[in-house]
């Protein structure tokens, strides 16, 4: 069977595109990619604040690592299913059983910011004057 499943088992109603095997798994697999996106994400904020945006962090790149390890790990704990929640109503809005709207407002939000960010950025980012 390899790292693919057949076709089948993934294409039975819509014709979506198959999916790896390992990623659906709850094993070690799981774990492995939950702490390598911790990691990688932490790594990431800490580069983006010490190297790009130049910040004087105490202890430098590695310490702001940590930090942002430790913060992530906090957040995620405590905040995680709500988080989850709040973003599967964004995905699809319902009260209850029934389905408030047909439309995914993490798109609508999304389309909607990126569109005014760059109506802004063409007219020079200029204050309004009242």
């Amino acid at each position: 069977m390899g790292i693919l499943a057949s076709l089948n088992d993934f294409l039975p109603l819509l014709g979506t595109q198959p999916f790896l095997v390992l990623a659906s798994s709850s094993g070690w697999w799981t774990t492995f990619t939950d702490i390598l996106f911790v990691l990688s994400i932490s790594g990431g904020l800490a580069w983006y604040f010490y190297y790009y945006k130049r910040k004087d962090l105490l202890g430098g790149y590695w310490v702001a690592f940590l930090v942002a390890i430790l913060g992530s790990l906090i957040i995620l704990s405590i905040f995680q299913d709500l988080i989850r929640e709040v973003v599967y109503w964004l995905i699809s809005p319902k009260i209850g059983i029934y389905q408030v709207a047909n439309v995914n407002l993490i798109a609508v939000l999304l389309g909607g910011y990126s569109m005014l960010y760059i109506m802004n950025r063409i007219n020079h980012n200029k204050e309004r004057r009242d």
